[in-house]
């Protein structure tokens, strides 16, 4: 996702009420894209539901990591 996208989709969640986090790390990856690493409560399946299929979620190592997928042509 691009860093706007990152930047408000954190804030979306905040709003919700879906995260309290105590880190946030907005990692770049290649080509400007970007993915959200939150530490802190949240509750995986409700970010789930609100999200659909707009972005995929992982845990890593007590980290919520949520991303958009690489596109394939």
């Amino acid at each position: 996702m691009e860093r706007k996208e990152a930047i408000a989709l954190l804030c979306e969640l905040g709003v919700n009420q879906l995260v309290s986090p105590v880190l946030v790390i907005l990692e770049q990856g290649k080509l400007d894209r970007y993915q959200l690493k939150i530490k802190g409560n949240y509750n995986f399946r409700e970010i789930g539901l609100f999200l659909k299929d707009r972005f995929f979620l992982k845990e890593t190592n007590n980290y919520l990591v949520i991303f958009k997928p690489k596109l394939r042509i």
